[in-house]
């Protein structure tokens, strides 16, 4: 059996606990990944099924729900990314 990276960062989700853990159960925290991924897709002229491979960076940010207030929430609140 081969298990490669997933698309998107579930990784992240299931590790929750773990990555709170890992910051002394402070909220909020952010977490990144960076690694390779995998997607089949079906390509009548490479064969039958080709597996493509990319590199994927993913950052989520976790709040608590009921608490989002953040001391520097003011400095970046009107920034319009582009």
């Amino acid at each position: 059996r081969g298990y490669l990276r997933p698309e998107t960062a579930q990784g992240m989700f299931v590790n929750f606990r773990r990555l709170i853990d890992y910051n002394n159960g402070r909220i909020p925290f952010a977490a990144a990944q960076i690694g390779t991924s995998f997607r089949n897709e079906i390509a009548p002229r490479a064969g039958l099924l080709r597996v493509r491979e990319f590199q994927m960076a993913e950052i989520e940010h976790f709040v608590h729900p009921d608490e989002k207030q953040h001391p520097k929430f003011c400095n970046v609140a009107d920034v319009v990314l582009t």
